[in-house]
């Protein structure tokens, strides 16, 4: 069944916007990057250190329970360096230091994206 000229426009239009917003998604995925939390970057390689010393120890020791209290200590060193607390989030133009809006602090993602979806449509009226 064959599309009337109003609904091929119609398809037409929301096909443009479909590909406009998904560039303005892609550009904005590729504007943001991450920099990293030195201090807990460094905190988390003396951790596994530590770890890997008490391991060694362990097993020269031929204690199994404290080669396996170094492997926990390893995970941990490395759990903390790849935390949340590791990276920040800097998007492009932005100052790294500065303060992050409070209003949308606390929205899921299916929220964000509908509230930046919303903000489109508006501006293209």
């Amino acid at each position: 069944m064959a599309l009337s000229e109003h609904e091929q426009r119609l398809l037409d239009e929301m096909e443009r916007g479909f590909y406009q917003s998904e560039a303005d998604v892609m550009q904005t995925a590729t504007g943001a990057r991450r920099r990293v939390n030195y201090r807990s970057l460094v905190l988390g390689i003396v951790v596994v250190v530590v770890g890997i010393g008490v391991l060694v120890g362990g097993v020269a020791a031929q204690q199994l329970w404290l080669g396996l209290i170094g492997f926990a200590v390893m995970i941990g060193g490395v759990t903390l360096m790849l935390s949340k607390g590791s990276t920040e989030e800097v998007v492009a133009g932005e100052h790294p230091g500065g303060p992050k809006p409070k209003a949308h602090a606390r929205e899921s993602f299916s929220e964000r994206a509908e509230r930046r979806w919303d903000e489109r449509m508006e501006g293209e009226r």
